[in-house]
Parts: structure tokens; C-alpha cells; sequence
């Protein structure tokens, strides 16, 4: 594809699918769904797209493509080979597929959630994509085609490919387009991706990760961190990559994948058949990097090289390889960087596959859950185990756990280390666990509550590990995290719906109603149902009269409970009774609501119950004396039409009544899209030219057993949307003096149209007299009828049709002319056909553009025979003139700028002809983004105080002779949308006696918009000393440009950083901190990495708050090498630190007599920012002690003498203040142990920033006073 600039949505490049420490290895396998084009519709060629879609059926073709193709999306497929070694098993497997939607005047974005199939060697099933990997993504930007996007979707189908195992699998149904022409961007792919156990293989980590990572020289390489891995301590060292990729071509170079331990350390990555700088050549690779012949087109593979060349209808757009990280890696190696960049040829990657021998941890962390399987509603209690299996001590132990937020909630407070409580922890932060020795665990257990059903249907867990240990004194200190065995718990749920109707819609007093009970079960377990429904006041069961499913079900009751019995996942019932309205209710209404009562069992024997209950269904009941039986049928001589014509519709009423009906009016409300016939009402047979059943048809009385037949005509004028048009006659009446009213049933009739939609194309914007232009005009049916079209293009007065160039669908159609027509078949709904022709400009036009519209004439017909026909207009093409006479080519200083660079502009014009050019002037219109610099303009080498934008007059030019002009301009804005700068210069001359123009190639600068903002918050509101604070940083692209990002955070004072609490983006960073930095990787335009850590307080800080903020170093490199860094600083962030109020007690004396006196004070210590409230002091004398009566003072102020110290209220205590609370007490006697111990405590709120309060309680020291008898 070309370079182009790009963008993509609101995530990382990867996400990750499955992570584990296992023996084993990666395999990816897949196949391309396209082959590639010419430039014209169904013609193989060697263009880097894909023209027509691969399908494992052979009896399709396409065009002059081979047997095997098709222009169907929807029918498209191509089978691979997944290979394993015998004696693996399966442990994880990904389907990813992707491909373009919006390509050229093609919009296929409301196919892209739906399902693909995939067959395997067992059978085939459908696969729906899962939203946490839904990708959409901005990939060709190439004037002067629109914008082109493409997408990822992926699944989990794990237990699809474990129960299937090797063999041959095929994909279908995967979105593509092969529009001609297009910025070369046209493809359609799929990856199964697998990861598999295999004891005799080295202990590896398996990684498998999605995403849409788009890779332009525009807008920069992009880099990911690997981490989770520990490469061992000495000796060999050896890794692959599977990489899955989309849109790289052979026959241009540029493309490279880098892996290596940091940023600053990488090496490009090479394999058998993946150069290094060509690495994306739409190579369909097998573990060994060597091409892969096994799948669908597997022979017809484009030829590799630097660069490569295409064949015709050639594998393409496609690429999946397995290349060697070995020479990338180091000993003691735990993270690593994959950078993905390109000079020239642009790519999507979807998916990357790492595997990397390890040594075996120090730690093991082993999962286990409470339950096997679980339904919505329970709560889970699960265990991640921690052993030290070395012989060092791993320190800076951190325990993390993330599970699916969409499915489960963390149960606040439920987590434990070693069986005690730690109140505020939460697993998906982290968990400080602090250092264990050899042999030590860690045992920690918490619980998250099932809130839904997940998307794959199984609850999937994994914890992990972070540490640091040093493996030997002399060795560095390693810092790694290590996964743990993923659980996997299935979620039940039945999800059931009951719906209620009831027929007729208005019960006469007797009559028989019939009530039907719709139950669906679209949850994932079956169901045992049981309905109940409460007969309505008024009216009484028809015994006997039940039926489920059909089937009559004597002595079932819907008072006592109809057994419906199971109703598996997917699966419906349906129950009917009847009743007899008996009497009116109090409100005229049978009014009626049942109930679903349902039982279920889970696999681990629990029987659950449930209740859904339905909608409500109201019947009036009316009593008539003798109730009308007036039936009205309605009927029409057709089902279907087309406009224009004519439909009979015939209505029969019948008198089934015990008595006449007078007064009986026929009305028909004629729907908009019909028109009545005049004059075509015929009653009983008898033409009535005067009536209309819009305003009634008086049809008198009829007697009892009498019928009336009515016919009328109406005209189709339009179609609604739906295409149906419905409507129903009533009839009204009176009946021994009452009136009533009957009503038809309703008549559809479909309104037959083809919608016809054309879009042109041409094979070049800027073209000459004497060249040759090719358009292609595709048809597009989404009407509901198929149409036979003609394509006509009378082209235009400078211009005339190549004879026999004319082909449908790719084939060439001798003889075929756009002037007076191309047949281009039948188009069924749904369908489209492409009809492409040269044209040959032979003329000047006098505006310099050759202007074309092409348009379709079609006809079609209804099941009837009636015919219709109708005509269609394309989009307008137009070319614009450029005289071959002048040769004007522009070219810029550089090709990619940042805004306030100045580009220099070089224009050279020759006149190439054999006379004169005269009056030659030369302007050039830059578009919005950039501005000319006055003075800067140079005509052969000499400053001109022109502007080029007015134009510049170079006089004549001989035959062969040259002008060059100069000029500078500044960028001073981004050019929405895609902020590049478009620049084309033009050349006015007179040949002949006439003015012509001759226009240059189309010169762009793309502007880097090196945009970031970064938002920091604390997730923890407050914190006390020895508290954690976890902070969370948000760094978002909003520019245009990919960025490298290391990341750094202030340390406030106080606080010390908790080692190996980085996270990114969920994932563990273990050894960065605040110091030593941490690189984020890639965050690619438009998307956001997060950054999570923790601080631990250690101490009260000055202020008693503690502030900080992130520092953010960023890297962006320009396609031409050039560096720009930038730094940027979050806000910054203040998380209050309180401390617990202390409480000093002291006694005057420490010896007194029995009579004598004590003085106590108290002192409440307040060291916070802010005051404390709600002070109560509490202090029960002990035994030998007598409070003195109105002795009590707090602050100095005397309080009532009611008060006694057993609670003494004092209010509120300033921030960073001291209040005194003193009382005297007498020594009444010595108790027999003579020493008394005393103190007190205070109760008290503290103040949070969230305006709450925290009730506290503070403990006072004990004073002991010595009581000695009085000496006689």
C-alpha cells in the first residue's frame, strides 16, 4: 500500500491474549482471501491489490481470474494447514481477521460485526467477533482518493481448536473490497493463532497479542514492551516472533520489525524469506520462515526480494511469518521492546506471537477458585499461591490480579495475606507482599462477584508475580514478574423472555379468547419453565384447553401451572389456553400478566430458580344482546408489484349474526404509495363509478347468512420504506340499534424496485490530448428486485470511445459501445456488476477539464409480468487537462515538517515541443496549512519580488529551453484532515493562438502534529502513615504522530516508591520506578496508554499533604530521520496524608493519701492540616477514686458541674493544636491493690477531602497513682 499518512482509535496497538510459562511453542497459520489486480475490473495483474476473493469453491470464477475466485465478500474463503507436533495439546488459540471496509466509494461498515465461519477438520462454526478486539483504522490516505480504512476483529477459539486439532482449517466470510481503482490498498486475511503445550520442548514464555497497529512513514515507527520473562542467568539463548500482518507488498521495500532489550538496543529482524528491509512482502510463512505452498492459492505467491516483484493474480496483501529473536536477546534479560517502522511501503499488524526460553523462576505462582463453574450472582473466592522455589531471597514482592470488569466486580475488603485482612487492597493494583526467603509462601486470597455473563462464556483469570532477586553476589539485580496458570470457570445463565398476546382484540361477553405465551431462552443453559398465568376477573378457563408446543395438554391449568418443561440455549415455546368471558369486569377489561417460573442446574448440581414475568395483555369485553359475528376478508390479486401498477383488491363481508346489520359502510384507508383507480369499485358484481372506499362504500343492510363482495383497483405510485405497502378495510354498522364495527385483516403487498446506484472511476485525475483514460463504472442493486442494466456514457466532445475496450464483469465484450450502450446482464438485490472502457482524449476542452457522467437504463418486472423500467446518473468524473507541450515538475526542500518549518519549492519548466511557448505564466495555490514568504521568490537563480500565487510571467520559452523557479513557504497551521500541505503548480502558454495549460505532479508535505496530553490522578483519595497511594497516569496522542514515551514521577517528600508496582496498561513493568524510569513504548496517534504505580507513606509530610506529578520524555521521528523530543509535566496531584490524633494523660502526684487530692490533665494532640470534630473524652475512674464536683476544665474554661469525666464533650480541635482537659479527684480510700492504674480515650471525626468524616478512637498512656493510708 502507499505511504499515507494514518490514524486509529482509542487503544494501544496490542492487546494481550493469553500469556503463560509453559514447554511449548507458537504456531500461526493462515491464508489471504484475495488476488492481485490489474487495473481493470475481473483482470488479473500485477498491481500491489487484490482484485477479485479467493473461495475454496472451484466451480466460482471471476472475470478472467482462475477457478476458485469470486467478486463476493460474503462468499469468499481460503483454507491453511495448523500443524502440531504429535503428542502437544492445545492451550490457547486466537482467529483474527481483518481486511478494508471503506474503500473508494465502497462502505462496507455495517457488515464488519458480523460472524465468519471457520471449518475444521471436525466441522465448521460460527465465529462473532469479540469487542475487546474491535479495530478500526484510518490506512491509505492517497489523493485523490478519499480516505481508506480497514479493521481487525478476532475470537477466542480455544475449544474449537483444542477438540479439532491439526489439520486443514478454512475461513469464510471475511470482509474485503476490491474496488478498481484504489490507493492500492484492497485486501482481505485471516490468522489462527495457537499456542500449544509440548513436555519435550524448553520451558518457554508464550505470549499471543491483537491489535491494529498501523505502520506509515507518516506518522512514525511504533514500539511495544515485552516483559514477563526471565531469559536465563548464562549460556545459549534463543526466541521466535510469529508476526500476523496485513497490506505489505513485495514490490516495495522500507518495511522493518526491530526486537532487542531497549529502545536504544535494537536489531533488525531477518528470516529465510522475510527481508530485512522488505519485511512485509505478502509472504504466507510456516514456523521455519520458509513459504508456506500447503493453503488455497498456495502456488501463487508473489516473488520476494529487495524489493520483490508481483505476479499475476498473485497470494497478496497478506503476510505471516516465524523469524528467530536469538541474536536479539541477552542474559538476565526481562524486557524487551518490539518495534515495528517503515521509510517507504505502509502495513497493518494484527497480531504478534513471542516465545522466549526462559529459566525456570525463583517464584511459582499457582491460581485456584472456590468454584468450578458459577452463575451470575455468585461470588468467587479465588487463591494465588507464592513460593519461593530458589535458594535467594526474592524481595519487593508484588501480586496482581486483573479479571474481566465486564462480567465481575472485586468484592471490596475481602482480601487476605496469610489469613489477614487487608481492607484496602485490591488484587488489580496490587498487592505488597514484601520479600519471601526460600521455601516461604505467600498465600493470597480475595473474591470478585459475577455480574454477568462474559462474552466467551467462561470467566478467565490470571495472576501474576512481580520480585526482584539477585541470583548470585557477583550477578546484577534481576526484576521480572512471572503469570500464573489461568482459570478458566464457565458462567451459567439462562436468560429468558415471555411474551403474551392475546386474539381476538375485543371479546364479546361468551366468546372464546385465546391467549398464546411466547417463552425464548437466550442464555447459555436450559431451563425447566413452568408458566403461570391468573385467569382475569371476568372471565373463566376453557378446561382441557392448553397446548405446548402444539400439543394439547389435558388437565395442564395456567392457575396451578403449565409445565413447559426444558427450553435449552436458543430454543422457544409456545403455550396457548383459551377462556370465556363470562361477565364485564369492573372496568370492561380482561386484563391478564403471566409469569415464567424456571429452574436450571448448573454443573455443579445447584438447582436455581427464577422468575420472569411477561408483558400485560388488556381485551376490552363487550355485551351485546345477541353479540354480531361480522367477518371482513380481505384479499389482492397480487403479493407483488412494481410501480405503475395496478392491483384488485377484493373484500367479502358476511353476516354471521343471529340478526341484520344496517347501516354497513365499507371504508378502505388507502395507504401513501397506492392511488385509487376512479370508476373501479364494483359491489355485488354491479359497477358503482361514483364510490370511493376512502370516504365509504354504502353496502345497506345485509340479512342474517347474507354476503356482500366489494372490489376496487388501486395504482402503485411509490415504495415506502420497508418496501410494503399495507392496508385493511373496515367495516361499520349497527346492530339492533347499536353501532359496531368490523375489521379486515390486513393485506401486504410488496413494492418490487430495483435501487440502482452507479459510481464512476477513472484511471487518472491529470491526463493529456492523445492519452488513453480508463473509467470503470460498477452498479450496485440494493432494491428488492433484480434488473437488467445498461450502462451509457456519451462521453464528452473531446473525447471518443477505444473500440473494443468494453468488458463486464472483467470480460471483454467485442463490439460493446458506452455510447450507445453496454449491457451489463441482470443485477440481483443485492448484487453489483463493473463495466469498465477506455476513452481516448482527443481535444482541448475550453475550461481544461474533461467533465463525464455515466448513467444506467433498466427494466424489470413483477411475478405478474408487469415491466417497469427506470434510469440512473453516476457520480461526475473529472480529469483535469495538462498539454504535454510544457513539462512542469515541482519538488520540495522536504517531504514531512513540523508547523514554523520553512519548505523550499523548485519548479522546472521546459518546453518539450517543437515551437514556441508564449506568454508563459506560472502560479502556484497552495492549499490551507501554509503561506508564502514574501521575498523569497527566485526565477533561473535571480530574487523576483513576485508572488507565486499571482503568477509569475517567464515570457517566451524556445523549444528546449528552461526556467526554474524557487519560492519558499511556512507552515504555519494543520491542514485538517489529514494535515498534509498539497501542492501543484500550473503553466499557462499560448500555442497556436490559443491558451493551454500544462499542470505539474502533485507535490505533498505531510505536517507532524506532535500532540500529547498527559492526566494524572490519585485513586487513592486520602492516607494515613504506612498507607499505599496508587496513582494513575493517562497519555494520550491527540496529534497526528506516533510518540516513544519514558515515563518519571516526582517523589514527594514523605513517601518512598513501591518497587515492581508498575503497571502498563495492566501489565507489570517489574525494576522501573521513579529513578530509573520507565519506557512506555509506542503510543500511537489517537490512542492512550495508562500508567499505574504505587507510593507508600513513610512518614508525615511538610503541609501534611504529599504533591507530585509525571514527567513525560517524548521521542517522534520523522520519516527522514529527524528527531523531535519534547517534555511535558502532568498536573500535578495532592493526596492529603492525615494522622490519628494522640492522647497524653498525666497525674499531679504519683503518691497520695487517702483525703488528699490528684490533678489529671489530659492533652488531645490534633497534628493534622485540618480540625477534628465530634471530641468526646472518655475516663472511668478507678476504684479508690472520687471525682470532684465542678473541678472539670477543658482549654481553662470551666464546664457544668453535671459533667463527669466518664465523657467529657469538647467539640472541635484546631489543625495543629493542643486542647487540655483537667479535673481533680480525691483519694477516698486505698483499695486493696494500692496502686491505681488509670486512663482514658477519645473518640473523635476526622475531616476527608471528599467532605466525609472518619470516626476514630485514640487510646491515652496509664498513669498509676500510689494510695497510702493516713498515719495515725
Amino acid at each position: 500500500m502507499p505511504a499515507s499518512s494514518g490514524g486509529k482509535d482509542f487503544k494501544m496497538p496490542f492487546v494481550n491474549r493469553f500469556l503463560l510459562n509453559q514447554n511449548g511453542a507458537i504456531t500461526y497459520t493462515g491464508n489471504t482471501l484475495g488476488l492481485s489486480r490489474s487495473n481493470t475490473v475481473g483482470v488479473p495483474g500485477t498491481v500491489d491489490s487484490i482484485g477479485a476473493f479467493t473461495t475454496i469453491d472451484t466451480t466460482q470464477k471471476f472475470g478472467l481470474y482462475p477457478a476458485g475466485t469470486t467478486s463476493n465478500f460474503q462468499q469468499n474463503s481460503s483454507t491453511a494447514l495448523l500443524n502440531l507436533p504429535a503428542g502437544s495439546s492445545v492451550l490457547y488459540a486466537e482467529l483474527i481477521w481483518g481486511g478494508m471496509y471503506i474503500n473508494n466509494g465502497v462502505n462496507l461498515s455495517s457488515f464488519l460485526n458480523d460472524p465468519v465461519t471457520l471449518t475444521t477438520p471436525l466441522g465448521s462454526a460460527s465465529i462473532a467477533p469479540d469487542p475487546a478486539t474491535a479495530f478500526e483504522v484510518l490506512l491509505a490516505n492517497s489523493p485523490p482518493y478519499p480516505p481508506g480504512y480497514a479493521y481487525v476483529r478476532s475470537a477466542d477459539v480455544t475449544s474449537i481448536v483444542q477438540t479439532a486439532g491439526a489439520g486443514a482449517y478454512t475461513t469464510s466470510g471475511v470482509v474485503g473490497t476490491i474496488v478498481v481503482p484504489d490507493p492500492t490498498s484492497n485486501h482481505a486475511m485471516w490468522t489462527l493463532a495457537v499456542a500449544y503445550a509440548d513436555p519435550s520442548m524448553p520451558l518457554r514464555n508464550l505470549s499471543i497479542r491483537v491489535g491494529a497497529a498501523v505502520i506509515l512513514a507518516t506518522s512514525g515507527p511504533v514500539s511495544t514492551v515485552v516483559t514477563g520473562f526471565a531469559t536465563p542467568f548464562q549460556g545459549p539463548l534463543d526466541a521466535r516472533a510469529a508476526i500476523s500482518a496485513q497490506e505489505g507488498d513485495a514490490n516495495k521495500t522500507g518495511d522493518q520489525a526491530r526486537f532487542g532489550p531497549t529502545a536504544a538496543t535494537l536489531r533488525t529482524l531477518s528470516g529465510p524469506n522475510n527481508f530485512a528491509n522488505n519485511f512485509f512482502a505478502s509472504q504466507i510463512n510456516n514456523d521455519a520462515g520458509l513459504l508456506d505452498t500447503s493453503g488455497t492459492f498456495g502456488t501463487r505467491n508473489q516473488i520476494n526480494g529487495n524489493p520483490g516483484s508481483d505476479i499475476p493474480a498473485g497470494r497478496q496483501g497478506y503476510d505471516v511469518t516465524n523469524v528467530s529473536l536469538a541474536g536479539t536477546l541477552q542474559n538476565a534479560q526481562t524486557s524487551a521492546v518490539l518495534q515495528l517502522t517503515t521509510s517507504g511501503d505502509g502495513y497493518l499488524v494484527d497480531s504478534v506471537g513471542i516465545q522466549i526460553d526462559i529459566t525456570q523462576p525463583i517464584l511459582t505462582i499457582v491460581k485456584s477458585a472456590s468454584a468450578a463453574d458459577a452463575v451470575v450472582g455468585d461470588s468467587i473466592t479465588y487463591t494465588l499461591t507464592v513460593r519461593n522455589t530458589g535458594s535467594v531471597t526474592a524481595t519487593n514482592v508484588q501480586v496482581t490480579d486483573g479479571i474481566d470488569e465486564t462480567a465481575s466486580s472485586f468484592v471490596a475488603g475481602s482480601v487476605t495475606l496469610n489469613g489477614t485482612p487487608l481492607p484496602g487492597a485490591d488484587p488489580d493494583t496490587g498487592v505488597t507482599v514484601g520479600s519471601l526467603a526460600p521455601g516461604a509462601t505467600a498465600v493470597i486470597t480475595f473474591k470478585y462477584k459475577v455480574t454477568a455473563v462474559p462474552f466467551s462464556g467462561t470467566l478467565d483469570d490470571q495472576g501474576r508475580v512481580a520480585y526482584t532477586y539477585q541470583p548470585t553476589p557477583d550477578s546484577p539485580v534481576i526484576s521480572t514478574f512471572v503469570p500464573s496458570n489461568i482459570v478458566r470457570i464457565p458462567v451459567y445463565q439462562p436468560i429468558l423472555t415471555l411474551v403474551k398476546s392475546g386474539s381476538p382484540s375485543l371479546a364479546p361477553l361468551g366468546g372464546i379468547v385465546t391467549y398464546s405465551l411466547l417463552v425464548e431462552n437466550s442464555g447459555n443453559i436450559a431451563a425447566n419453565v413452568t408458566i403461570v398465568d391468573p385467569i382475569p376477573a371476568g372471565s373463566t378457563y376453557v378446561p382441557n384447553s392448553v397446548t405446548v408446543r402444539g400439543v394439547p395438554a389435558p388437565g395442564e391449568s395456567p392457575v396451578t401451572g403449565i409445565a413447559v418443561g426444558p427450553v435449552g440455549p436458543g430454543e422457544s415455546a409456545v403455550v396457548t389456553f383459551e377462556v370465556q368471558a363470562t361477565s364485564i369486569p369492573p372496568d370492561g377489561n380482561l386484563v391478564n400478566q403471566a409469569t415464567a417460573s424456571y429452574t436450571y442446574q448448573p454443573p455443579d448440581g445447584r438447582t436455581l430458580t427464577g422468575r420472569t414475568p411477561s408483558n400485560t395483555v388488556v381485551i376490552p369485553v363487550v355485551a351485546p344482546v345477541n353479540p354480531p359475528i361480522v367477518p371482513v376478508e380481505k384479499s389482492a390479486d397480487a403479493s407483488s408489484a412494481i410501480i405503475g401498477q395496478t392491483v384488485t383488491f377484493t373484500v367479502s363481508v358476511a353476516n354471521e349474526s343471529v340478526g341484520p346489520i344496517d347501516n354497513a359502510v365499507l371504508t378502505d384507508t388507502i395507504p401513501s404509495g397506492y392511488a385509487f383507480v376512479t370508476g373501479s369499485v364494483v359491489v355485488g358484481g354491479v359497477p358503482n363509478p361514483a364510490a370511493n372506499p376512502a370516504s365509504g362504500i354504502p353496502l345497506g343492510t345485509l340479512a342474517s347468512g347474507a354476503t356482500a363482495t366489494v372490489t376496487f383497483q388501486l395504482l402503485v405510485l411509490s415504495a415506502p420504506e420497508p418496501p410494503v405497502l399495507t392496508n385493511e378495510a373496515s367495516l361499520a354498522f349497527t346492530y339492533f340499534g347499536a353501532p359496531n364495527s368490523s375489521a379486515s385483516n390486513p393485506v401486504d403487498v410488496e413494492v418490487l424496485q430495483p435501487v440502482i446506484g452507479l459510481t464512476k472511476r477513472a484511471s487518472v485525475t491529470v491526463a493529456a490530448v492523445g492519452e488513453v483514460v480508463s473509467y470503470s463504472v460498477t452498479a450496485t442493486n440494493t432494491g428488492n428486485v433484480a434488473a437488467a442494466v445498461t450502462i451509457l456514457d456519451p462521453l464528452n466532445a473531446y473525447s471518443s470511445f477505444v473500440p473494443d475496450t468494453a468488458r463486464v464483469d472483467g470480460i471483454l465484450v467485442p463490439g460493446a459501445d458506452p455510447t450507445t450502450g453496454i449491457a451489463a446482464g441482470t443485477v440481483a438485490p443485492g448484487g453489483t456488476v463493473s463495466v469498465s472502457y477506455d476513452v481516448l482524449l482527443t481535444s482541448s476542452p475550453p475550461d481544461g477539464q474533461f467533465d463525464n457522467q455515466a448513467s444506467a437504463a433498466f427494466t424489470f418486472s413483477s411475478p405478474s409480468g408487469a415491466t417497469g423500467s427506470g434510469t440512473a446518473l453516476s457520480n461526475l468524473v473529472t480529469i483535469l487537462e495538462t498539454d504535454p507541450q510544457l513539462s512542469v515538475v515541482k519538488s520540495a526542500s522536504q517531504t514531512y515538517a513540523l508547523v514554523g518549518d520553512r519548505i523550499t519549492y523548485t519548479i522546472v519548466v521546459e518546453n518539450v515541443s517543437a515551437g514556441p511557448a508564449a506568454n508563459v505564466v506560472v502560479t502556484d495555490d497552495t492549499t490551507p496549512g501554509a503561506v508564502f514568504v514574501p521575498g523569497s521568490l527566485a526565477v533561473n537563480g535571480v530574487p523576483s519580488a513576485g508572488n507565486i500565487a499571482a503568477g509569475v510571467s517567464l515570457g517566451t520559452l524556445a523549444p528546449g529551453q528552461q526556467a526554474v523557479l524557487t519560492f519558499v513557504e511556512e507552515v504555519v497551521s494543520l491542514n485538517e484532515p489529514d494535515y498534509d500541505v498539497d501542492d501543484v503548480a500550473t503553466a499557462t502558454f499560448t500555442s497556436g493562438g490559443t491558451t493551454v495549460a500544462s499542470l505539474s505532479n502533485l507535490v505533498v508535505v505531510s505536517v507532524a502534529n506532535p500532540s500529547v496530553t498527559a492526566i494524572k490522578r490519585a485513586l487513592t483519595p486520602f492516607a494515613f502513615v504506612g498507607d499505599e497511594v496508587l496513582y494513575e497516569v493517562d497519555i494520550t496522542i491527540t496529534g497526528n504522530y506516533n510518540a516513544d514515551i519514558i515515563w518519571s514521577d516526582h517523589l514527594p517528600e514523605g513517601s518512598v516508591f513501591v518497587e515492581n508496582s508498575l503497571q502498563l496498561d495492566g501489565v507489570p513493568v517489574p525494576g522501573a520506578n521513579t529513578q530509573t524510569r520507565a519506557f512506555v513504548g509506542t503510543v500511537e496517534a489517537n490512542s492512550t496508554a495508562t500508567v499505574t504505580f504505587k507510593l507508600k507513606v513513610v512518614s508525615f509530610p511538610p503541609g501534611g499533604v504529599l504533591v507530585n506529578q509525571a514527567r513525560l520524555d517524548l521521542t517522534f521521528i520523522l520519516p527522514n530521520g529527524r528527531i523531535f523530543t519534547q517534555t511535558i509535566t502532568t498536573n500535578p496531584v495532592t493526596v492529603p496524608v492525615l494522622a490519628l490524633a494522640s492522647l497524653v494523660k498525666r497525674a499531679s502526684v504519683s503518691t497520695v493519701t487517702v483525703g488528699g487530692s490528684v490533678r489529671f490533665e489530659l492533652a488531645v494532640l490534633n497534628p493534622n492540616t485540618q480540625p477534628i470534630e465530634n471530641v468526646i473524652v472518655y475516663d472511668a475512674l478507678a476504684a479508690g477514686l472520687q471525682f470532684v464536683p465542678g473541678s472539670l476544665t477543658v482549654g481553662g474554661t470551666a464546664l457544668p458541674p453535671e459533667l463527669t469525666p466518664s465523657r467529657i464533650p469538647i467539640g472541635a480541635v484546631p489543625a495543629g493544636s493542643t486542647v487540655i482537659v483537667a479535673f481533680q479527684v480525691l483519694a477516698a480510700f486505698a483499695p486493696p491493690i494500692p496502686v491505681v492504674v488509670n486512663s482514658a480515650s477519645a473518640g473523635y471525626e476526622l475531616l476527608l477531602p471528599n467532605g466525609s468524616r472518619l470516626p476514630q478512637v485514640a487510646l491515652s498512656n496509664t498513669v498509676q497513682v500510689l494510695i497510702e493510708e493516713e498515719e495515725e
